[in-house]
């Protein structure tokens, strides 16, 4: 082979695997398939070019869309043929890569109007109405992930209620604006003015704690409804340790807030073994009111969590989790987590 064949071959084929290298960038997501024809057609002619230098006295024959070829050119041709047999199975892959990419900018997009809205209209509003969202589960007919909006205690006909409380179970004073004093003021006896004379949930909870100081980070300890039997037709709260304090430096969320999920989800079914009917529960944004947090990653991992949870555990009596956004902005970031989540559909309904 002479070296000015042998020159040719070489740059035909550094420069076919250039082109496929530069195919295969992720900007480049959606447009392999086209992308890597140019290289194929340089590998097969490098590979017929060698191949009839090196050995003059080869032949090779066929057919080729029609046409009869020999030679060099009827190698290149089957190289060719073959090649693009083998590429047009990767298409379906382009495609799909090209749906995970629209589908990842149009999440960026809407992130970023998202938080420009919120920087626009400046403090979060908060909602009034209590509207109900849900989305299915891919592949899982029985469950359900949703979203109800506005404040805990518009929220009716709910099975249970998660309260997201601190390690040492201790909730807040009924005047405080969380889902803690919600809970306890709305579940406690009151007199006709509307004070409470009687502390009932907890109290309940006190009692679950046994003399204990304080529980692990993702502790859950169940109590009843209380008032909320009658009023707003709850059967169970789940109370789960979901923030931590310190001296001087207020609460912030706990690491693991999966576990919390978990957990939470847990009891819930573990009643349902025991004979209760709970069938709906309400999911606040951990530790997104007293504790320090970042919203966005919150929804996410409650999302997540809640997903997964039912991934595992196929046979859960649990139909709907819903999360509670108390503000527009809330409403915003959990409305589009949802809508883009792999393993769920779309946003479809509101009730």
């Amino acid at each position: 082979m002479s070296p000015l064949l042998l020159t040719v071959t070489t740059i035909l084929i550094g420069s076919g695997i250039f082109l496929q290298i530069w195919s295969s960038r992720p900007v480049s997501a959606g447009r392999q398939y086209a992308l890597q024809l140019p290289a194929i057609l340089l590998y097969s002619l490098a590979s017929a070019l060698f191949l009839f230098s090196a050995f003059p006295d080869s032949l090779t024959e066929g057919r080729a869309l029609g046409f009869r070829v020999g030679g060099a050119a009827g190698f290149a041709a089957f190289f060719m043929l073959a090649s693009f047999a083998w590429l047009s199975k990767s298409r379906p892959r382009d495609e799909l890569a090209a749906a995970l990419k629209g589908a990842k900018e149009d999440n960026v997009r809407l992130r970023e109007q998202l938080f420009s809205r919120q920087t626009d209209a400046g403090a979060p509003r908060t909602l009034i109405d209590s509207t109900r969202y849900e989305t299915q589960i891919n592949g899982d007919r029985r469950h359900r992930i949703g979203v109800v909006t506005g404040n805990l205690a518009n929220v009716f006909g709910t099975d249970v209620w998660i309260n997201p409380e601190n390690t040492r179970m201790e909730m807040s004073r009924t005047t405080e604006r969380t889902i803690s004093a919600t809970i306890r003021y709305l579940g406690g006896r009151r007199d006709v003015g509307g004070h409470l004379v009687h502390d009932t949930i907890a109290l309940e909870l006190s009692d679950r704690m046994a003399g204990q100081s304080q529980v692990a980070a993702g502790q859950v300890l169940v109590t009843g409804p209380g008032e909320l039997q009658e009023s707003h037709q709850v059967k169970r709260i789940i109370h789960v340790a979901a923030v931590e304090g310190e001296p001087g430096s207020g609460f912030r969320q706990v690491m693991d807030l999966e576990r919390c999920v978990r957990n939470a989800l847990t009891a819930v079914d573990r009643l349902n073994e025991e004979g209760e009917g709970l069938r709906s529960v309400v999911l606040p944004l951990l530790g997104t009111g007293g504790g320090s947090s970042d919203l966005q990653k919150t929804v996410d991992t409650l999302v997540a969590a809640t997903v997964g949870y039912f991934r595992a555990h196929t046979a859960s009596r649990i139909r709907t989790v819903y999360l509670l956004a108390y503000t527009d902005v809330q409403a915003a970031v959990c409305r589009t987590a949802l809508g883009l989540v792999p393993g769920l559909h779309g946003f479809p309904h509101s009730e």
